[in-house]
C-alpha cells in the first residue's frame, strides 16, 4: 500500500500531469474571456501581458502562449513520459477538492479570529464569477508559485547557499506575503485591511506548500476549486 501511495505521488507529479489537470479550467477561463468579450479578467493574467507589453508581445493569447510554453519546455526538460492515466488523473482531482475544502475550514476557523476576512467573492454574475476563478487558479500560481516561489529557491539555494529545504521555507513565506499584497496594487484592487491581508498570505503560504510537495497542477486546481467553493454559491 505505501509503495503503491509512494509510486502514485511520483509520477502525478509529472508536468504532463499538471497539465491535464488544469486543462479544463484553463478552457473555462479563455473561452469564457471571449464570450464576455474581454481580453482578460484576472490581475495575474493582466500582469503577465503588461510585461510581455514591453517586450512589444502584444496579443489576446499572450498569456495562453506563456502558459502552454512554460509547461512544453517543463515536460521536455523532464525527459519522461507524455502518457496519463485517467484514474490518476480523478484521484489528483479529488486531492485538489479535498485540499479546497480542508481550505474552507481552516479560513472559517481563521476568520473568525481576525477583525476582517478576506471578501468571498464580486457583484458580478455567475458565470463571469466562474471564469474569474478559473483564472485565478491558473494564472495568480503560474506568476506566484510557477514562476516567483520556483525563483526565490534557486535564488537562496544556490545564491545565498542555503539548503534546499531551508530555501523553501522561506522562498514560500516571501512568495505568500506578495501574493496578499498583490490583491491590494491598482485601481481595482481592495482597500487594505489587516485581516485580510493577514488571511491572504496564510492561503498563499498554504498554496506555496501545496505547490513545493504536490506540484503546480494540485496547487492550481485547489485554488479554483477553493474560489468556487466560497464564491459561486
Amino acid at each position: 500500500m505505501a509503495s503503491a501511495i509512494r509510486r502514485y505521488l511520483n509520477e502525478t507529479r509529472r508536468p504532463v500531469y499538471s497539465g491535464a489537470l488544469v486543462l479544463p479550467f484553463f478552457l473555462v477561463y479563455h473561452v469564457g474571456t471571449f464570450i464576455l468579450r474581454t481580453t482578460y479578467i484576472n490581475g495575474a493574467d493582466a500582469l503577465i501581458m503588461q510585461l510581455l507589453a514591453l517586450l512589444s508581445v502584444r496579443s489576446a493569447f499572450a498569456s495562453a502562449l506563456v502558459l502552454l510554453l512554460s509547461f512544453v519546455i517543463w515536460q521536455v526538460r523532464s525527459d519522461s513520459s507524455w502518457k496519463v492515466s485517467p484514474a490518476k488523473l480523478s484521484a489528483m482531482f479529488g486531492e485538489s477538492l479535498l485540499f479546497a475544502l480542508a481550505l474552507c475550514s481552516g479560513f472559517g476557523w481563521l476568520g473568525s479570529r481576525l477583525s476582517c476576512a478576506a471578501d468571498a467573492g464580486t457583484q458580478a454574475g455567475l458565470f463571469e464569477r466562474l471564469v474569474l476563478y478559473c483564472g485565478a487558479g491558473i494564472y495568480e500560481e503560474l506568476v506566484f508559485r510557477g514562476f516567483l516561489l520556483s525563483l526565490l529557491i534557486i535564488a537562496l539555494s544556490r545564491l545565498a547557499g542555503l539548503r534546499k529545504r531551508t530555501a523553501a521555507f522561506w522562498g514560500a513565506i516571501a512568495a505568500a506575503l506578495l501574493f496578499s499584497a498583490f490583491h491590494y496594487v491598482g485601481p481595482t484592487g481592495d482597500k487594505f485591511s489587516l485581516g485580510s491581508f493577514s488571511q491572504r498570505a496564510a492561503g498563499g503560504l498554504y498554496f506555496s506548500c501545496l505547490f513545493v510537495t504536490r506540484g503546480f497542477g494540485i496547487t492550481a486546481a485547489t485554488h479554483a476549486l477553493y474560489d468556487m467553493i466560497v464564491g459561486l454559491p
